[in-house]
């Protein structure tokens, strides 16, 4: 049907087209309505409890892409099982953008270490890479251990005595990064203990039931800097802006580091265009100066990659997870 050059009336022109069966692309109409994306509040599944540093963080981040979005993002916290329970509700979530949730280290290691409901390389569409998730290992304020050095001559001479605590369960970061450090140090019979999360995690270790954890800089900058606990060392790449008379692992002889990735996805299949839509929102936040001086507070940094990359990433680390769970033993049996 030609209608440019024709002497067909706007009238007649739709009714045709109609009949045809072809949408009405003109504005205000409720097909064009439908198609805006979104329409309504974004659920973002939180794997973890309230105030650790995923759930800290993400919520900074959904403010400021919500602004761009038009939508409020609205945070559900379904923790357990480090993380799984809520990529579990991910995969099985309608791919239509209103179902999200925050995809860290967990997610890649959950299914090395045992059966799970999900792949994170097949079950879920990535989206945006936000920032890295800074540890340090902590002690009590009451602890008499000023350095790494001092705590690991305490461990040394009393292997049987060294109880620490691993947010995020057995197999995960805490856990992990003390697993590699005392085998450089040739030192074995140290006992971890799995919490729920920070939270759980810094009671315990408050309540002197552990003698040292290693968590992140955003779950424990609070109270290292209220004086209840003592920052040992980082396990970054350089010292952090806030406690600069603090070494890293690395200078103190180590090479063990933490420098995670994480960033949020969707459940696998969303249409390119919502998926656009929530990349440049996250990307938009990322930007905002109110979000970069709340990072800076938690010794954190924007480190936005959009969905491609943060699927590279998440490709490598997967790989990655798998040799060092393995070397450990904690990979599951095929």
């Amino acid at each position: 049907m030609k209608l440019l050059g024709s002497k067909i009336n706007r009238r007649t022109a739709l009714l045709q087209t109609a009949a045809l069966g072809v949408p009405l692309l003109f504005p205000n109409t409720g097909i064009a309505q439908q198609a805006a994306f979104p329409q309504k509040s974004i659920r973002m599944l939180v794997g973890f409890p309230p105030g650790g540093a995923i759930d800290v963080v993400t919520r900074a981040v959904c403010v400021e892409a919500s602004k761009k979005l038009g939508q409020s993002i609205v945070i559900e916290n379904r923790s357990g099982a480090s993380g799984s329970v809520a990529y579990t509700a991910l995969k099985q979530a309608s791919p239509d953008g209103y179902t999200l949730a925050p995809v860290t280290i967990s997610a890649f290691r959950a299914p090395i270490l045992e059966d799970v409901q999900y792949d994170p390389l097949i079950d879920f569409q990535y989206l945006a890479g936000i920032t890295d998730i800074p540890f340090g290992v902590v002690v009590n304020e009451k602890a008499p251990w000023r350095t790494w050095p001092e705590l690991l001559a305490y461990g040394r001479a009393n292997a049987e005595k060294m109880v620490f605590g691993c947010s995020g369960g057995l197999g995960n970061t805490s856990h992990l990064f003390v697993a590699e450090a005392a085998a450089k140090e040739g030192l074995k019979g140290w006992t971890p203990i799995p919490y729920r999360g920070t939270a759980d995690c810094m009671q315990a270790l408050l309540g002197e039931q552990i003698l040292f954890t290693v968590d992140t800089i955003a779950g424990t900058a609070g109270l290292i800097k209220s004086g209840k606990l003592k920052l040992l060392a980082v396990a970054t790449a350089s010292r952090l802006p806030s406690w600069p008379q603090v070494p890293t692992m690395k200078e103190l002889g180590s090479s063990v580091s933490v420098d995670n990735l994480w960033g949020f996805a969707g459940p696998k299949g969303l249409d390119p265009r919502v998926a656009s839509i929530l990349e440049l929102a996250f990307k938009f936040a990322m930007e905002q100066p109110a979000l970069i001086a709340q990072l800076a507070l938690l010794e954190q940094k924007p480190l936005y990659t959009d969905g491609n990359g943060f699927r590279r990433f998440a490709e490598q680390s997967v790989k990655e997870q798998r040799e060092v769970l393995t070397k450990y033993g904690f990979a599951k049996k095929s």
